[in-house]
């Protein structure tokens, strides 16, 4: 199992360091070389250059800055919210949860990339509604994740006891319930950033995202596919990125549900 999750740790952890690396490093992403337009990858950058003579390997390390920020947040708050929320109406019960019943059910009755484009349409482009898009679709699996927990463990003798002894509900929440079912919310958390990952690349791709001249492997993506023909690299680049990196995070989603799995330990 170590053996084969050294490499996605490895892909992983690179294009992390990328990010960072687009936060600290002075690079110059939008230089724009006229006489190093279309200009396949050489020794001086390995990537090439696109449309514009900007250097592709550059705005790559900064489009890994764009997709981790977007996704870090966007999985945090979608973290708290959904966790929160799916807590609230698994412990009261009642009509707190037949609420949240039906809007979890609102929300997965429309595929959640379709939503998350008609919420970028209406709110507008950017990188701060693109957050927000993304956070409205996706705090719906992590509430739905906590309510089944929940509701599987609020009867318990040891919460039980805890609610005789007159124990605040919010303390029983965060001392009793939360450290119970924050190993499925973390594995929830994993494969969600790579979810998020491609519907920022997705919504990049069709304008609706991050706006130039800002990277975005996506909008990286779109500029490349007028040019496919005579400079493939523009798209193999992004593409290349995107597929490794998301392949990768869902490798680790599966090893941690692995590890954490009770059944699998001795």
């Amino acid at each position: 199992m170590k053996k084969r999750f050294n490499i996605p740790f490895f892909v992983i952890t690179f294009w992390f360091v990328c990010g960072i690396l687009g936060l600290i490093l002075p690079l110059q992403p939008d230089q724009i070389l006229l006489d190093k337009i279309l200009l396949a990858p050489n020794m001086e950058q390995w990537c090439g250059y696109d449309h514009l003579g900007r250097p592709i390997c550059e705005r790559l390390i900064m489009g890994a800055k764009t997709s981790f920020s977007v996704a870090i947040v966007v999985v945090f708050i979608s973290f708290i919210v959904g966790t929160f929320f799916g807590v609230i109406g698994a412990w009261f019960g009642g009509i707190y949860d037949k609420f949240l019943v039906i809007m979890i059910d609102i929300f997965i009755a429309f595929p959640g990339i379709l939503l998350a484009i008609v919420l970028a349409g209406l709110l507008g482009p950017g990188l701060a509604n693109t957050v927000i898009a993304l956070s409205v679709v996706s705090w719906v699996g992590f509430s739905r994740l906590a309510r089944m927990q929940t509701l599987s463990i609020k009867n318990r003798d040891h919460i039980v006891a805890a609610q005789a002894l007159g124990t605040l509900d919010y303390l029983i929440a965060l001392k009793h319930i939360l450290p119970l079912i924050i190993s499925p919310l973390i594995i929830e958390a994993t494969f969600s950033i790579a979810s998020v990952i491609i519907a920022e690349a997705g919504l990049s791709f069709l304008g609706l995202g991050i706006q130039p001249p800002a990277a975005s492997w996506g909008s990286m993506i779109r500029d490349g596919t007028q040019y496919m023909l005579v400079a493939p690299h523009m798209v193999l680049g992004p593409g290349f990125a995107i597929l490794s990196l998301v392949l990768c995070i869902n490798f680790l989603g599966d090893y941690m549900r692995d590890k954490m799995d009770v059944r699998n330990s001795k």
